[in-house]
């Protein structure tokens, strides 16, 4: 039966689009964890661009609009308005990416204020006034935030970065900045995402930065799950 479950949930998700196709056997994920074959794999994803100035303070900052906003709860609220809740109950999907490439604007319309603001531009705008005495002191920030069954159990947690020039590194727990250096997920990310769970859906949420000059970041958080016998995930909405 998993073997079944496992190949018809491959075909599923194959026709779906890139964004919802983040919802994998955990078998699929490189290096994946013990027990595989009894799990599933969120991976949730955001874009930065490269920053446009070199940051010089030692522990760069989030635009302050940025640091105020509850992203676990302002994208729920969106979620609750358009989605009813048995489909809510099963979603897995990459919640970053389909917000940043406007795949769910029937969600985004719900979403007003300075969320709205960051998701249109693309997290890439930094307030007018990001000096300080010692330099530049604000990252480039976005939530990546994954929607994760809510009768899944939840079986661990990765952090990623990525770039175009050296792939895919890890983020470990605790370090100051990503083995790709010039990243980070924010501390209290380390060693597990926010978690919001309200009225059926449930979501985690890791907030990246980026401060490289170079090149633009990817900021992923990978979450293994596992369902009762028989479930599969549903990941389109």
């Amino acid at each position: 039966m998993r073997v079944l479950v496992s190949i018809m949930a491959i075909s599923f998700f194959g026709s779906l689009s890139s964004a919802q196709a983040a919802v994998v056997p955990a078998c699929q994920v490189e290096d994946p964890p013990a027990n595989c074959e009894e799990m599933w794999a969120v991976i949730a994803h955001v874009r930065l661009p490269k920053q446009p100035i070199a940051v010089i303070a030692p522990n760069p900052r989030c635009e302050p609009k940025f640091s105020g906003i509850d992203w676990g709860r302002t994208v729920a609220d969106g979620f609750l308005a358009e989605v009813d809740r048995e489909q809510l109950e099963k979603l897995a999907i990459d919640v970053s990416d389909a917000l940043q490439r406007k795949l769910v604007p029937q969600i985004a319309r719900h979403i007003r204020g300075d969320a709205a603001i960051f998701i249109a531009d693309y997290f890439s705008k930094l307030a007018p006034r990001a000096w300080s005495l010692s330099g530049y002191d604000q990252a480039l920030c976005a939530p990546v935030i994954a929607a994760v069954p809510a009768n899944a159990t939840v079986r661990g947690f990765r952090y990623r970065a990525w770039d175009e020039n050296r792939g895919e590194m890890d983020c470990a727990a605790g370090s100051l900045e990503c083995a790709i250096g010039h990243s980070r997920f924010l501390k209290g990310c380390a060693s597990r995402p926010a978690e919001t769970s309200m009225d059926g859906i449930t979501l985690y949420t890791a907030i990246f930065q980026n401060w490289s000059t170079d090149r633009a970041r990817e900021g992923r958080l990978i979450i293994f799950f596992e369902l009762p016998a028989g479930q599969v995930p549903v990941s389109q909405i």
